[in-house]
């Protein structure tokens, strides 16, 4: 059961719901991120058009890599601490938490290959395709990071008000 005070007990039926929910939308978005064939480089991938010209030729598999560790480790905290200490989390930060990082991997690893997909017969949108791609790209770090953030106040939240 939910406590008036909205926090999550290690008994409660939903503390699954959670960390099933974070592993299942990570583990999609990090794998749409690796759609392409990323054993080359980004010019295997098809990225090199979109991101040489600005420079940003490595910035995707960089932030694959980075969204991809700090996803497992606040996926990883969001299912133990609250089983290993007498830490809990408040819901509404927790899945704050949660749809900030969902949306800034959408934002950060999906939109650009959206965008490469839809100039992929095309030669001349390129210039704006990899200024957009780069902007998608930004965006999406800077949410991820706000994510992050928040998962730090939740942590801290958990830590002030433990049992």
């Amino acid at each position: 059961m939910i406590p008036r005070n909205g926090t999550l007990k290690v008994t409660a039926p939903d503390a699954w719901v959670l960390p099933l929910a974070w592993c299942a939308v990570m583990t999609a978005i990090i794998a749409a991120g690796l759609g392409g064939p990323l054993e080359a480089g980004p010019a295997a991938a098809g990225f090199d058009y979109l991101f040489t010209a600005g420079g940003h030729d490595t910035t995707f598999v960089r932030s694959l890599a980075a969204y991809g560790v700090a996803a497992s480790i606040l996926g990883a905290a969001f299912m133990f601490i609250p089983k290993a200490t007498s830490w809990r989390f408040r819901k509404s930060l927790a899945w704050a938490t949660f749809t900030m990082m969902v949306i800034g991997g959408i934002m950060m690893l999906i939109v650009p290959q959206l965008l490469r997909w839809m100039v992929a017969d095309n030669e001349g949108p390129v210039t704006a395709t990899a200024a957009w791609s780069v902007a998608w790209m930004d965006a999406g770090a800077r949410v991820s990071i706000a994510g992050g953030l928040v998962a730090l106040a939740t942590f801290a939240d958990a830590w002030l008000h433990r049992a």
